[in-house]
């Protein structure tokens, strides 16, 4: 076994070929890596990136490593990359950007229980900072993870009105992205509605109707009747709220849409007398999984 101690509450341990991070002694995960093969002529577009997940979604959109391209790696030279990695996050005060979403903040969070007190000071801190930055992914990261919950109800709802603008513009943004496509991600789709519905309703904001509100009567007749089913199908036992709760803002949501979008009101009457499946097209019944995709 090699052993390295970044500090007296974090250190890596190489054991079985397997690089593990622990936590006051304590097993906290085992690492995974990303082998990256980027070509010369692609360097220009990590040029301008605030944050190791931007990288990520940068190779996702632009690279796939072939059989032949990947280069094995041994266990040893993985694990002094990983002590590399984490020792410069240390040094940097925890910057969640110098990590991935998966490993930083979860591993920020379990030093600050463990008592390191400069993970404590910069807790908060690194959870406003990055979901005041708006990315997409970032942002429903921390929301479905609870990191919010660390704010004060005071820090909490200037947090809120500080990214508001800046969370609504990304969505739309994303909205017009996926709508436009010939090939309709709906499942990128539900996950961006899910950010929405999830600050409506756990920190009683509007921002579903800002949403609507901001789109083409393209997209918004799309969008609304994307919403009202997802909003019908939709199952809230994660969000901890009472399930009233969430019945008063989907009759809500179908009233502001009967007053506000005249051109959805037969869709909308379809959905209010049960017979719902025979007004869905295609392409929507099978992103509720009505039929099978070809």
């Amino acid at each position: 076994m090699q052993k390295f101690t970044i500090n007296a509450f974090l250190d890596l341990r190489l054991e079985d070929g397997r690089t593990n991070i622990y936590v006051n002694n304590k097993l906290f995960m085992h690492c995974k890596y990303i082998l990256l093969n980027i070509p010369i002529d692609k360097i220009e577009d990590f040029e301008r990136i605030d944050s190791i997940d931007e990288i990520v979604e940068i190779i996702d959109g632009h690279f796939k490593i072939s059989g032949e391209n990947q280069v094995k790696i041994s266990p040893k030279t993985i694990f002094w990359a990983h002590c590399s990695n984490l020792q410069v996050w240390y040094e940097n005060d925890y910057n969640s950007c110098l990590l991935h979403r998966n490993l930083a903040f979860p591993l920020v969070k379990a030093l600050t229980k463990a008592g390191d007190k400069l993970a404590a000071s910069v807790f908060k801190e690194e959870v406003a900072k990055r979901f005041e930055n708006s990315n997409i992914k970032v942002n429903q990261f921390l929301l479905n993870n609870r990191y919010l919950d660390c704010l004060n109800k005071d820090e909490l709802s200037i947090l809120l009105v500080q990214t508001k603008s800046n969370l609504i513009n990304s969505v739309i943004s994303q909205l017009k992205k996926f709508m436009k496509s010939p090939l309709v991600n709906y499942r990128e789709i539900k996950e961006l509605i899910d950010i929405l519905l999830f600050i409506d309703l756990k920190y009683d904001q509007k921002y579903i109707f800002c949403v609507l509100n901001n789109l083409n009567k393209k997209f918004r007749t799309h969008f609304a009747r994307f919403l009202t089913l997802h909003l019908n199908y939709k199952e809230f036992d994660n969000y901890k709220i009472p399930y009233g709760k969430f019945i008063t803002y989907f009759e809500e949501v179908l009233n502001y849409l009967y007053e506000t979008y005249p051109e959805i009101n037969e869709f909308l009457k379809v959905i209010d007398s049960g017979f719902i499946n025979s007004s869905l097209s295609l392409d929507e019944k099978r992103s509720y999984g009505y039929v099978s995709y070809l």
